[in-house]
C-alpha cells in the first residue's frame, strides 16, 4: 500500500466495497488519506503478524469512529459489528488481487489506461458530489472511472440533468430533445444515464447540438453508469456512446470497470446523476419508473427539480403529472424556456479546444 497513489488506493476500496458503501464512506472521512485506509487493511489482514494485524484494526476502528463523529453521530454496537463483517469481505477481496504491483495493478484497474480515475482532489471532480458527503446515510462516491474528456465533468458550474422512462412516446422524444439542445446552445452540460428512452434522447440532443450553432460555445452531455466502464449498455446504444466521447463528453461509473449493472445498482446511480446536476427535469415518467427515484435524490440533495406535464389519460405521463401535484416538483410549461432552469447562457469551460 506505501506504494499507491491516492487514485490508485480508492480504486482498490472500490474494488473492496464493490457498491456505494457508508461503512467505506466513513473511514475515508475519518481517516487522514484513502492510502492510509489501505495500509490498516492490508496491516490487518489474515498472514500478518498478530501485533500488526491488531494495530491495523485499531486503526480501521478508530478512522471509523471518528468519520461518524464527523457526521455527527456516533458508533453503536450494531454498527461494529456491521463493520467486523465488512472488514472481512474487503479482505477476501484484497486477497484475490491478481498482483501487488501498483503498475500491474493501474493497468488492470484501467484497462491499461483506456480509462482515466478521477479523486476528490482533482479539478475535475464534480464539485456537486460533496453535497453526498454530508449526511450518515449518503455514501459519496470513492472515485470515478471517465472515458472520454473528464474536462466535461466541469466545463458547466450548474449542469442540468435531464431524466425519465425508456419507454417514451414521440411528446416525450420532442420535449426531451428541446430541453437538452436549448441547454446545450446555452453551453451547459447535459448529464443522464445513457440508457434507452429520455435519456438516449438527451444525450443524442446534446450531441447534435454542435452542428447548429459555434461548437465551441455548445456545452456537453456526461453520462452516468451503473455498471462499470467495461459494461456500459445497453449495446443499441453503442453508436451514442462513441459519439459522446467525440463531441467531448464523457462515460463516467463510480464503480471498478467489471462491476455488472445489476438491478440495484442503477437506483445508486441515481443519485450521482442528481448529486451532479444544479437543476434536474424530468421529461417524461410513468409511476414506477426510476427517474422519480432521481426525483426524490433531487429533492434530498436541494436540487431544482422541475418536470414536464403531459396527457393526463395516458400513462406514460403520470409520473411527471404526479410529481407537479404532489408539490415534489416545478411545473416546467415550455421546453425552449432553459433559461427558466438554467442559470444564464456561457461559454463551456474545458481543459482542450472541442473537437472538430
Amino acid at each position: 500500500a506505501g506504494e499507491c497513489d491516492d487514485a490508485l488506493a480508492r480504486c482498490l476500496l472500490t474494488l473492496c466495497i464493490d457498491d456505494a458503501d457508508i461503512m467505506m464512506a466513513a473511514l475515508l472521512k475519518g481517516a487522514p488519506d484513502a492510502r492510509d485506509v489501505l495500509a490498516a487493511l492490508a496491516m490487518s489482514m489474515d498472514g500478518m503478524p498478530q501485533p500488526e494485524r491488531r494495530e491495523g484494526m485499531r486503526m480501521l476502528e478508530r478512522d471509523l469512529a471518528l468519520g461518524i463523529a464527523r457526521w455527527g453521530c456516533t458508533v453503536r454496537p450494531r454498527t461494529r459489528d456491521r463493520f467486523t463483517q465488512a472488514v472481512e469481505r474487503w479482505h477476501m477481496r484484497l486477497a484475490s488481487l491478481p498482483s501487488a504491483d501498483p503498475d500491474t495493478l493501474r493497468a488492470w484497474l484501467t484497462a491499461d489506461g483506456a480509462y482515466a480515475v478521477l479523486t476528490p482532489g482533482d479539478e475535475t471532480w464534480p464539485a456537486g458530489l460533496a453535497d453526498l458527503d454530508v449526511r450518515s446515510d449518503y455514501a459519496p462516491p470513492v472515485c470515478l472511472w471517465v472515458r472520454g474528456d473528464a474536462h466535461a465533468l466541469t466545463a458547466c458550474p450548474e449542469p442540468l440533468a435531464v431524466v425519465g422512462s425508456r419507454g417514451m412516446n414521440d411528446y416525450g422524444r420532442e420535449v426531451t430533445s428541446e430541453i437538452a439542445e436549448e441547454a446545450c446552445l446555452a453551453g451547459h452540460t447535459v448529464v443522464s444515464g445513457g440508457a434507452m428512452g429520455v435519456d438516449a434522447a438527451a444525450h443524442w440532443a446534446a450531441v447534435r447540438a454542435p452542428g447548429t450553432s459555434c461548437a465551441d460555445r455548445c456545452g456537453r452531455t456526461v453520462a452516468v453508469f451503473a455498471g462499470g466502464l467495461g459494461h456500459i449498455g445497453p449495446s443499441c446504444n453503442e453508436r451514442l456512446f462513441a459519439a459522446i466521447i467525440s463531441s467531448g463528453g464523457a462515460l463516467v461509473s463510480e464503480l471498478c470497470p467489471d462491476t455488472a449493472p445489476l438491478a440495484h445498482r442503477f437506483l445508486l446511480r441515481n443519485r450521482l446523476i442528481a448529486a451532479m446536476a444544479s437543476s434536474v427535469v424530468v421529461t417524461q415518467a410513468r409511476l414506477r419508473s426510476g427517474a422519480l427515484n432521481t426525483a426524490r435524490w433531487a429533492n434530498e440533495l436541494n436540487r431544482r427539480l422541475y418536470a414536464v406535464p403531459g396527457d393526463v389519460t395516458s400513462p406514460s405521463n403520470a409520473g411527471c403529472n404526479a410529481l407537479i401535484r404532489d408539490h415534489q416538483a416545478i411545473l416546467l410549461a415550455d421546453a425552449r424556456a432553459v433559461d427558466e432552469c438554467c442559470h444564464p447562457r456561457h461559454a463551456p469551460t474545458l481543459g482542450a479546444p472541442p473537437p472538430t
